[in-house]
């Protein structure tokens, strides 16, 4: 079976991508506050302390960055979606039964 889909709600859209990027960027976060922490003080930083601190600034300023972000693309994207959608057609999605 062939459906198409015809419009998106853009609150919904954009808060799922907003909240998939969210989690991108802690797990980003998460890799900078690792890595920074292990391999800061071996560059000649000031120290281990220092990376540390600003691993934690990361893993929050990171995914409040990310999800802001994917909250606006997100926004944007659902809104071209219903403008382009009835002029060049939906997405096709093929569904069919489940079979036991």
């Amino acid at each position: 079976m062939k459906r198409e889909i015809t419009r998106l709600d853009i609150m919904s859209v954009a808060i799922m991508y907003g909240a998939a990027l969210a989690a991108i960027g802690l797990f980003f976060a998460l890799l900078f506050t690792l890595f920074g922490s292990l391999f800061g003080p071996m560059m000649g930083g000031s120290g281990w302390g220092t990376m540390m601190g600003s691993g934690m600034v990361m893993l929050i300023l990171l995914p409040l960055l990310y999800g802001t972000m994917g909250l606006i693309f997100g926004a944007l994207f659902a809104f071209l979606y219903n403008v382009l959608a009835p002029r060049i057609g939906g997405v096709k999605v093929y569904i069919r039964d489940a079979v036991n």
